[in-house]
């Protein structure tokens, strides 16, 4: 009895074609080609210096006690929705 050849065409990241080879190496798999995807730029980009702008703003508000607390009643959704209306 001979058993069909199956073809499966994937695209992924690096990491994971890099993962893929591996595994089917282990697995005993026949891979004859992996395209590799590149991973996507990030959307937004900011320096290390306004980065760190952020972080210092960020704990200076902290530290000035100009902190939101979720309350006790309140369920996660309804949290993010009150911040979400703050000005």
């Amino acid at each position: 009895m001979e058993t069909a050849m199956r073809t499966l065409q994937v695209t992924l990241p690096l990491a994971d074609a890099s993962f893929l080879r591996h595994q089917s190496r282990r697995m005993g798999w026949r891979v004859t080609t992996v395209r590799q995807k590149p991973e996507p730029e990030p959307k937004v980009k900011m320096t290390e210096e306004e980065f760190r702008a952020k972080l210092a703003h960020s704990s200076a508000q902290f530290a000035e006690g100009k902190t939101v607390a979720m309350r006790p009643d309140e369920t996660p959704e309804q949290f993010i929705d009150r911040l979400l209306c703050m000005q």
